[in-house]
């Protein structure tokens, strides 16, 4: 059997930790359970947290560990729980980055989900790779680890040994590949299907909202934020918007997209996506209808931006956002 080590840490979400604990420890057991067949377990999953001690996980609740890191001599796996207050663990348990990386080097697999992206990312070993987590955090992610290749679209990435997931339900989904890696495709659809998981999910764009965030400390660029906020379903004269601000288009162009991370008219795509999300998911109206709502006339061609920056059709977007009381049909 692989040998896993889920490391458990100051706030994780306890989903993080257990999530995986049950996929991991269900493959070649609940099946063949069911089946009528003799266990074939195929990992010996550890809890543990950086000195033994309970986990005090989000909401307070306290999660008793198997063991410390230090009672662990090697592991095949170890999985990173969700690592928001990354400061304060690297402050009390400086410990666990010698340790995960003197791991890594006899060989085990590494894997983070969600903000445990920011603890993986501390040893380094992410340095000239990709990775992917929550997109709630991709932005603080990027400014504090420029080296790392974020793709903030994936849902879960392999680079090799090294593993990130995007956010709790994507560590299920990593979870699922994992047996599939180490196990073979027929015990992870044993594993999916006993377990009532989806499998194939690869890319965590439908989920993520665009954040506007104007905390960049650009003033200029705040105005002209609140500009295009505040025309957003009107025509936009990207030429006269920059002489309304005394500079050049390609001088705003790139002030923007510097402190924004996309242009002006990213920007103002963006917020129409968003508003049209927002539209779609209320039920009321067609796409065609919202088209002209946002600020389009083109259907054919604002069906191609939303499509490129949700990765889902404006229909199938609707489908899995109106939420259950719109599905449910009168008995």
């Amino acid at each position: 059997m692989k040998k896993v080590t889920i490391l458990g840490l100051y706030n994780s979400m306890a989903s993080t930790i257990f999530g995986p604990m049950d996929i991991l420890n269900q493959a070649g057991r609940l099946w063949n359970r069911l089946s009528k067949s003799p266990p074939t377990p195929f990992f010996d999953v550890t809890i543990a947290s950086a000195d033994g001690q309970p986990i005090r996980s989000l909401y307070d609740v306290i999660i008793q560990p198997h063991c410390s890191i230090e009672a662990i001599d090697k592991t095949d796996l170890i999985i990173i729980a969700s690592a928001t207050y990354i400061k304060q663990i690297l402050k009390t348990s400086p410990e666990l980055i010698p340790w995960i990386r003197n791991q890594y080097s006899q060989g085990a697999h590494v894997a983070s989900i969600c903000t445990g992206a920011f603890l993986l990312a501390e040893t380094g070993l992410l340095d000239g790779k990709s990775a992917t987590l929550h997109w709630g955090f991709a932005q603080m992610f990027r400014q504090k680890y420029p080296r790392i290749n974020l793709r903030q679209d994936q849902m879960f990435i392999d680079q090799g040994r090294l593993y990130c997931a995007a956010g709790v339900n994507a560590g299920m989904d990593l979870s699922l590949y994992l047996v599939e890696k180490f196990c073979g495709r027929q015990t992870a659809v044993q594993c999916a299907k006993t377990m009532v998981l989806d499998l194939g999910r690869e890319m965590q764009a439908p989920y993520s909202c665009f954040l506007f965030s104007n905390d960049h400390g650009d003033p200029l660029v705040i105005k002209a934020q609140k500009w295009i906020e505040q025309h957003h379903t009107q025509s936009v004269d990207y030429d006269r918007l920059a002489e309304k601000y005394r500079m050049s288009r390609r001088s705003l162009e790139r002030r923007f997209k510097q402190a924004t991370g996309v242009t002006p008219l990213g920007y103002l795509q963006q917020l129409r996506v968003e508003n049209a999300k927002l539209l779609l998911e209320d039920g009321s109206q067609t796409f065609n209808e919202i088209t002209y709502l946002v600020g389009y006339e083109d259907i054919s061609f604002f069906r191609k931006v939303f499509v490129r920056l949700t990765g889902l059709r404006p229909k199938e977007y609707q489908q899995r956002f109106t939420g259950y009381t719109a599905k449910l049909v009168p008995q």
